[in-house]
């Protein structure tokens, strides 16, 4: 009961825990003040699920009430833009007590007097962000923390929790988010790591290279409620954002706002999909389009849903506009940044399955994306690919990969046209060098995967595949996907496991073998950690 009022921090707590007589009277008032014991009020952002009976948890409810107003004031005094849920500036979302919204009855919860007993559950995001050019962990310090997180028997959740505690006192790149997610089965799990780490890292620029390992929609849906529509807007690389926003909420409203801003500017044609449903449930046709109005907050609509997808040619990006958003409404820090800074990503779930086809052919037999572009294009192209050229570009490598398989399916043309509209997305009839390095960014993104779970193998189980290949293996020297599937969960790995199976099945034939299974030695790391534990 006296805890929360002892000065210190984690010392105070060590020293405070030697009073108990026996570890089970230790381990079971720590229970009590589990709350209190993992508040990071360095990092406080996250999910908080607080019993105000209990003493501690009231005290973990008291300082985030407390902090809440200390960042609204900061946030106003430096005139930064209002992000919050209901437009309130608190940095406290989705508040229930009791299982009641408090939005239901406060405008804010600074109006709502703290309860002594009762369920008090909300997220909490932070105003704090990282300096772009602030130090990072080291890789080889990373891997070594990765490793232990490997080797531990401790439940996932305690995982987490001792992650939590330290995460205030480093920096991270998104390429080490991105790793770290692989290490977590579940959805919640994921989501949870993400948040803890979310305004730890440094370049958000690149923050699509771990958004696109949230593979289910509803998935970001949950990032979005917990963080925040703005916070976890994708300012910098809005290509291929699905969204469906409700205008009756504040920071949905604003999201919305954003993305209209952002067709404004750049094309007005990147708006793809898109619909209007009013709140009565009648489906808007908008047959002029999406109102342009809606670009400002006090024009836009109070209600409805607004739903659609944003895509965006490389030569129709208006960087210094993304950036600008980026700094209003994100916080985020790019000053300086170009847009060579920027790593250019598309997940392997954007585009439609034939435009995968045609990048795991071109993967089998091309060692980069630019070499497929300049056989088709020819040796004195001018730079530009037609549908006439894809198709006998493609028919000349002899891919067979698009061929009819039966007489209802589309035809081997049509499939090739659907790739060359997608590769074509400002519609002008031909695939410049720069449109044609989307494949690019998906061949990043399928080198990433891969390059990932065999670094994972080697932490595992050392530089040799052979061992590796035995902890996989079922007995019989193949693995159909299932079996792979299965495997790869089993020994600990929960990322994209299905772009390396894609890849080693070179022969289609469903399943792979050790000799397929070796090609993944050219995608080994130059520099391995130990795998001994630190």
């Amino acid at each position: 009961r006296l805890l929360p009022s002892v000065p210190g921090a984690i010392e105070a707590q060590y020293i405070t825990g030697m009073i108990f007589r026996s570890p089970a009277e230790f381990a079971k008032t720590h229970y009590l003040m589990q709350n209190f014991v993992n508040l990071n009020i360095h990092n406080p952002t996250g999910h908080y699920k607080l019993e105000l009976a209990n003493c501690s948890d009231y005290a973990v409810a008291e300082r985030l009430l407390l902090l809440d107003r200390w960042e609204a004031a900061v946030d106003q005094k430096h005139g930064r833009k209002d992000t919050s849920l209901r437009g309130n500036r608190s940095h406290i979302r989705n508040e229930v007590f009791q299982g009641r919204a408090l939005g239901a009855d406060y405008g804010s919860v600074a109006e709502w007097k703290l309860a002594e007993h009762g369920d008090f559950e909300f997220d909490y995001i932070s105003n704090t962000r990282p300096r772009r050019t602030a130090d990072v962990l080291s890789d080889d310090l990373w891997d070594t923390i990765l490793l232990e997180l490997y080797n531990t028997d401790c439940p996932d959740e305690d995982r987490i929790a001792a992650l939590r505690s330290i995460s205030h006192t480093f920096f991270l790149r998104a390429s080490h988010i991105r790793a770290l997610i692989g290490y977590f089965k579940t959805e919640k799990q994921r989501a949870d790591i993400l948040i803890i780490f979310y305004l730890r890292i440094v370049d958000m620029h690149n923050a699509k290279m771990f958004r696109v390992r949230f593979e289910n929609h509803e998935e970001v849906v949950a990032l979005q409620r917990r963080l925040g529509y703005a916070s976890f807007f994708p300012f910098l690389q809005p290509e291929n954002a699905k969204f469906e926003l409700n205008f009756a909420v504040y920071d949905q409203r604003l999201a919305a706002t954003l993305f209209v801003q952002l067709a404004v500017k750049e094309k007005y044609q990147n708006l793809r999909e898109y619909g209007y449903t009013r709140a009565n449930g009648v489906e808007d046709p908008l047959p002029l389009g999406v109102p342009k109005s809606w670009a400002d907050m006090n024009t836009a609509p109070k209600e409805g849903v607004f739903r659609g997808v944003y895509r965006c040619a490389p030569e129709d990006r208006n960087f210094s506009l993304r950036k600008e958003l980026a700094t209003t409404y994100g916080y985020f820090d790019v000053d300086g940044l170009t847009e060579r800074d920027v790593n250019w990503w598309t997940g392997l779930t954007e585009p439609p399955e034939d435009v995968i086809n045609l990048l795991e052919f071109f993967i089998s037999r091309f060692d980069n994306i630019e070499q497929p572009f300049l056989k088709i294009d020819g040796v004195d192209g001018n730079g530009f690919i037609t549908l006439r050229e894809l198709l006998e570009g493609l028919e000349e490598m002899k891919c067979t990969k698009f061929n009819r398989k039966d007489k209802s399916g589309p035809t081997k043309e049509q499939r090739i046209e659907s790739i060359f509209r997608y590769l074509d997305p400002g519609g002008e009839g031909s695939v410049s060098r720069e449109e044609w390095n989307i494949l690019d960014q998906l061949w990043k993104e399928f080198d990433k995967s891969i390059r990932e779970f065999v670094h994972f193998l080697t932490l595992s189980f050392g530089d040799s595949l052979s061992d590796a290949w035995d902890a996989l293996d079922n007995g019989d020297g193949e693995l159909e996907e299932e079996e792979w599937q299965a495997a790869v969960s089993r020994i600990g790995y929960f990322g994209p496991a299905h772009v390396v199976f894609a890849l080693l099945d070179t022969t289609d034939d469903g399943n792979i073998s050790y000799e397929e299974f070796e090609v993944l030695e050219k995608y080994k790391p130059h520099r391995v950690a130990s795998a001994e534990p630190a």
